[in-house]
Formats: structure tokens, sequence, C-alpha cells
């Protein structure tokens, strides 16, 4: 009988240890690297006197400052044409770049894109004084 007893108490204790749950701990480490905003500038873009039936080059650098020392990858984005207006007279100007739309940021966090513009004056354009402006997207990938 005692042993019977024993064995009673012993399989109540035992099932009840089965199901208790154990707490476990642990540490996760958490890392965070805080980068600079990228700031674009530039000089704008000037053309000369365009005479009419003849077409007009300019240039124009676009200076870009990231984070220093990653050499982080960034795109620029410009768009192909952007309408120049006096009044409401329009023409277009037509943008270009020789560089790849993914550049990498140099050891200074800095890089440089060069635009080309390319305006034509028709015969039929009305003479006045255009002006526009156009934006540059840039993000880090």
């Amino acid at each position: 009988m005692k042993k019977i007893l024993f064995f009673i108490l012993s399989s109540i204790i035992f099932a009840k240890n089965v199901g208790t749950e154990i707490d476990v701990t642990g540490n996760l480490n958490i890392n965070a690297n805080v980068i600079a905003n990228l700031t674009v500038t530039n000089n704008g873009m000037e053309f000369n006197d365009i005479p009419l039936a003849s077409d007009a080059i300019a240039f124009t650098d676009v200076n870009i400052n990231g984070s220093v020392g990653n050499q982080n990858t960034i795109t620029v984005a410009i768009p192909k044409t952007v309408p120049m207006k006096d009044g409401d007279k329009i023409m277009i100007l037509n943008l270009s770049s020789e560089k790849t739309e993914r550049l990498v940021l140099d050891e200074n966090g800095k890089a440089k894109v060069n635009i080309k513009g390319t305006l034509s004056a028709q015969d039929t354009t009305v003479i006045g004084d255009y002006t526009g402006t156009f934006d540059i997207s840039v993000k880090y990938d």
C-alpha cells in the first residue's frame, strides 16, 4: 500500500512539473547608423542669346553632398524635358547627363553630376526672354 501511495503522489508531483513554464531571457543587439541628409547645389544654367533657327547648348554642374566616409550609393533623377516660358510663350529645354542614375559618394561624401541642356529656336519661335526651373531628385539607395 505504501508503494501505491508513493507512486500516486510521485505521479501527481511529476505531472505538475511537466506543465510548468520556464521564463528565459536573452539580449538582442541593436545597431543604427545615422547618416547626413543629401543636399544639392548648383549655379544654374545660362544660355547666351540664341538666334532664330539655331540650337544652343549649356551645361551646369550639380554638386551633391551627403554622408562622409560611407561611400553610399545614391540615385539621381532629372526630367528629360522642361518647359521654359515667357508669359504664354513656351520653349522646350531638353536635358541629359553623362552620368548613370546611380552614383557612389566619395570618401568626403561628395559627388558631381554634369547636366547638359539643349534649346532649339525654330524659325517660328516667338522672340522673348524664356525662363524655367526643374527639380533634381537625389536619394540614398
